[in-house]
């Protein structure tokens, strides 16, 4: 396919710059419009693709919904080779890199930008579209505050999904509850895929976000478990109603969604709403000469979101932060005879079934009519006892001591009276077998024929290597993908000491992962050991983690030619077996 490189010029003007992701030979691509002198946004399909078609329906179906929350439709086209569509450029941070850069949100900014989301869904849905890939980096936090949805129904048909099916707008609101989630907790529930980590479950379901993260209001933990938890089984929530419950909790919007028609057109989808004082209010409802039960309401939203500070309220655990809550008073009383604990509050926080207070001591009072002085003699009966025990361990170990059979296979035996044993020193780990990890490519795999090139032995032979890159990997702003990696099978468990690297070219950023199982998708987590490697390196590992398989995880590749690249020529493990 035509216009696969950084400077291709597509239609005569829009020229590519930025590979931003890429799905079976479709591309999505950051480029410059040469005419108006702006970036784009712009997806890119061969023009025989069987989601060609998708495509180019989509683009309309996008443009035709017209919600300035949504990144719009500028250009579509079909040509003989290519089929693209140009949407607006939006200038800020996706949800995903806001979250992976500052942690999660407060709860009243966290339900605001969910609400955004979810009423923008509502207009679509109504019209029949759906967004069909939502996900955490297709929600955009403007420079304005605004919140911004890029790839309506585009992106979905980029990766051969109909969005307009009810399958997709179910998916749809699942996920925007699981971008409420993401919010809360930084960990992600939805359906669609997504490069943040996932959320932790408890025999497959979802926790609830304040077993994640403390401080959670009970409205929004009851939202998120009633769609992505424990409701499963329950009729779906609509868009409508994802609104309402979200709206009702972070407050009544303050200015409405319609932007004056003096405002240019060019400058309309990205200018902050226009505020109305609110004896102006009513005369916007009543515009149109038709009665008021025939028109849609108009939607409203705040201007800004709500403000970033989160302070941390002086209260436990899994304490309710629901707007006019008031903790109740203790009265105060005198204490029991018989102490016991009080059962926590289970009706939120991940108990399962009544808590009894099993298996935790009761103080009882004691008993006043013991004689006094009869601890202290059993106190010093019992010093004594452990007294005699030393002694006769010390005689016994003596006596093994001067065993004459002791010899080097037994260390810690023999004269010496108490040597601890050797450690096992590492050692490089032997027929260990190797495998491709890339949970971002489409597919999922970086040159699987060349894999077992890092660990044949031979450090000055051939190498695998990633695919070539027009943009660097990682956590940086616009990264392309999060890392990719190799996956070594040990073939048994093993305490890691550290890992040998021979590479083509340097730098490569590595973390390194020890587990019991392979990975098939982002690792989560904190690494054993990160560090940057040249032609020759070794990443030491604290603490000797032990496990059965280890993850080379690459999250910076050298820079090559035209993009970026790894080559690893060879990967050694050394460790001690674990008896």
């Amino acid at each position: 396919m035509e216009f696969t490189q950084s400077g291709d010029v597509l239609a005569g003007r829009y020229q590519l710059t930025d590979l931003l992701s890429e799905s079976r030979e479709g591309r999505f691509w950051r480029a410059q419009d040469a005419v108006l002198g702006r970036p784009v946004a712009v997806h890119v399909l061969d023009a025989h693709d069987e989601r060609a078609p998708r495509l180019m329906a989509a683009a309309r179906n996008s443009a035709a919904v017209g919600d300035p929350r949504m990144l719009r439709v500028l250009d579509a086209a079909q040509t003989d080779q290519v089929a693209y569509v140009v949407n607006e450029w939006g200038e800020g941070a996706s949800l995903e890199n806001a979250l992976a850069a500052g942690g999660p949100l407060p709860p009243q900014q966290a339900a605001w930008i969910a609400s955004e989301v979810a009423d923008l869904l509502v207009v679509a849905h109504d019209q029949g579209h759906a967004h069909g890939r939502l996900n955490p980096e297709a929600v955009l936090l403007d420079d304005l505050g605004a919140v911004r949805i890029i790839g309506f129904g585009v992106d979905a048909a980029l990766h051969g999904i109909d969005p307009d099916t009810r399958d997709s707008q179910r998916r749809d609101r699942v996920d925007a509850v699981g971008v409420l989630y993401a919010a809360l907790t930084g960990k992600w529930a939805g359906e669609t895929l997504s490069s943040m980590p996932p959320a932790p479950r408890d025999h497959g379901r979802v926790l609830r976000p304040r077993q994640v993260r403390a401080g959670v209001p009970r409205p929004l933990d009851d939202l998120c478990d009633r769609v992505l938890g424990s409701g499963a089984d329950m009729p779906p929530l609509t868009a409508a109603e994802l609104h309402s419950a979200l709206a009702g909790f972070s407050g009544e919007p303050t200015a409405p969604l319609n932007r004056p028609s003096t405002v240019d057109e060019d400058t309309q989808a990205m200018a902050p709403p226009a505020k109305l004082e609110p004896a102006e209010a009513p005369a916007v409802s009543n515009a149109i000469g038709v009665a008021p039960e025939v028109v849609r309401p108009q939607r409203q939203r705040p201007s800004t979101p709500p403000p970033m500070q989160d302070p941390t309220p002086s209260k436990p655990l899994f304490a309710d932060e629901t707007p006019g809550y008031v903790p109740p008073q203790r009265p105060q009383q005198a204490p029991p005879a018989a102490r016991r604990p009080v059962a926590p509050d289970a009706s939120y926080n991940g108990w399962q079934g009544p808590w009894t207070g099993a298996n935790v001591s009761i103080a009882e009072e004691p008993d006043y009519n013991q004689k006094p002085g009869a601890n202290w003699l059993r106190i010093a009966m019992g010093v004594a006892l452990v007294v005699l025990v030393l002694i006769a361990g010390s005689i016994a170990w003596n006596i093994v001591g001067d065993d004459p059979n002791t010899t080097a296979e037994n260390p810690g035996t023999g004269n010496n009276g108490g040597d601890t044993p050797a450690e096992t020193k590492p050692a490089p780990i032997k027929d260990i077998t190797a495998k491709d990890l890339d949970p971002h490519g489409d597919p999922p795999t970086e040159t699987p024929d060349l894999v077992d090139l890092v660990v044949d032995g031979d450090p000055n032979g051939l190498a695998w290597r990633t695919a070539r890159y027009n943009d660097q990997i990682g956590d940086r702003p616009r990264s392309l993908k999060p890392g990719v990696g190799l996956v070594l099978n040990l073939k048994g468990e093993y305490a890691i000491d550290s890992l040998k690297f021979n590479m083509v070219g340097e730098p490569t950023d590595i973390e390194i992962f020890v587990g019991d199982s392979p990975w098939t998708d982002d690792p989560s987590g904190a690494p054993a050991a990160k560090g940057s490697v040249g032609t020759e390196g070794e990443i030491k590992v604290e603490d000797a983690p032990e496990g059965s398989y280890v993850l080379v995880w690459m999250t910076g590749l050298p820079q090559v030619p035209g993009g970026y690249r790894t080559e690893v020529k060879e990967v050694q493990v050394l460790g001690a077996p674990v008896s």
